[in-house]
């Protein structure tokens, strides 16, 4: 309860400051000298992704939540549902208001990451880091499809074990998880 409405806040923060952000720029400015060259290059270019304030909201939004559920189990992609679905109350709404919002082209990135147990790349019989990191985050993608987030607009990707989370050991299992980001897609 306490994370949404936290999420409520952070959003109408975020809304209230893009309103004034907006309405304070610089109405009166001066026509270009003649000669001078008028292109986007010469003017101040707001270059502030229409995804930043969409981001900011899920840059702690993992699947498992590392609280409820420490992480995958070890080399698999286990999503169950009713697991799942409590993670969705607390977070699909984010995701969806970003998809709508955003433009076409621009997609949920979902990267699977794993602990540094094993080899990264494949190695004989092991498959590798890379490749559990890839299952969980089809796994995930699978089911926020189930939740109403079109299959299109949604992006897959591994990192492996190339980013533990920050004060845990690279070898904890909270490492196994998924985590989300928008991104323009290439």
């Amino acid at each position: 309860m306490v994370k949404k409405i936290l999420n409520i806040l952070l959003i109408g923060a975020t809304v209230f400051s893009l309103a004034l952000c907006s309405s304070a720029d610089n109405k009166d400015q001066a026509a270009p000298e003649p000669g001078e060259q008028n292109s986007a290059a010469s003017r101040n270019v707001n270059v502030d992704s229409p995804a930043d304030a969409f981001n900011n909201q899920i840059k702690d939004f993992r699947y498992p939540d590392g609280i409820t559920r420490p992480g995958f189990s070890y080399k698999k992609a286990d999503v169950s549902a009713g697991d799942f679905s409590e993670w969705a109350k607390v977070n699909i709404s984010v995701l969806k208001d970003g998809i709508s919002k955003l433009p076409d082209s621009w997609v949920l990135e979902i990267t699977g990451h794993t602990d540094q147990v094993g080899p990264e790349e494949a190695e004989g019989d092991k498959k590798g880091n890379v490749f559990y990191g890839e299952i969980r985050a089809k796994a995930v993608k699978q089911s926020l499809v189930k939740q109403g987030i079109p299959a299109n607009r949604i992006v897959t990707k591994s990192a492996g074990s190339s980013s533990p989370v920050s004060g845990l050991d690279a070898k904890d299992p909270k490492n196994r998880r998924v985590t989300f980001k928008f991104a323009q897609q290439q």
